[in-house]
């Protein structure tokens, strides 16, 4: 492959990257938001930080953000070990089991954001456009 085909692929991958993440961030507060509520519901207890974020970010957009961030913590975080159940005990408690189907919906969007805002990155950084 030659470097300006190279080059083109690059800037398409990053446009591509920037264009389907900021969808994705549109849809996680909208459409996908109901199934974060559902989430939080179930797990924010009383004076821990879920709940918290609940009351202080409110449900406007940024706010929205904010809370599936939090969720997103909560759900992959506390897995971790050593630190895991410091951050389980911190941010909310899991009375009944979720199902998975219900994780998946809070975690899947957010890690396909990450990865894209990655790639978006990668792609500018190989452009030089950060030189």
């Amino acid at each position: 492959m030659s470097e300006e085909l190279l080059a083109e692929l690059a800037a398409i991958i990053g446009a591509a990257c920037m264009l389907l993440g900021v969808v994705l961030v549109f849809l996680m507060v909208t459409l996908f938001f109901r199934k974060t509520e559902e989430v939080e519901r179930r797990v924010a207890t009383p004076g821990k930080q879920l709940d918290e974020a609940r009351s202080i970010w409110g449900n406007g957009p940024i706010g929205r953000w904010m809370r599936v961030v939090y969720v997103y913590a909560f759900v992959v975080f506390r897995h971790i070990p050593g630190i895991g159940p410091r951050i389980k005990s911190r941010m909310g408690d899991e009375k009944e089991p979720l199902p998975l189907s219900l994780k998946l919906w809070v975690v899947v969007p957010f890690t396909a954001c990450v990865v894209l805002t990655f790639l978006f990155f990668f792609s500018g950084w190989y452009l030089g456009a950060f030189d």
